[in-house]
């Protein structure tokens, strides 16, 4: 069984993959990706200064996740 923090690290991750792969992909957020991204952010009971933090630390792993799904 996978502990709390494991699942949580897991759920920042994603949301993490998916706010930067969207800014990626456009350059930018715009007002229709945060509105979606605010319901996933809550979907996974999350901040979304918690996703920026583990963005900013695993910026490199992140960018090379992203960009293998292309």
């Amino acid at each position: 069984m996978k502990s709390q923090e494991k699942i949580k690290e897991e759920r920042v991750h994603s949301a993490a993959v998916v706010k930067l792969k969207y800014r990626l992909t456009t350059g930018k957020i715009d007002k229709g990706f945060k509105l979606i991204f605010d319901g996933v952010l809550k979907d996974l009971s999350l901040k979304e200064e918690e996703v920026d933090r583990y963005i900013e630390k695993n910026l490199d792993k992140l960018k090379k996740v992203c960009l293998e799904e292309q």
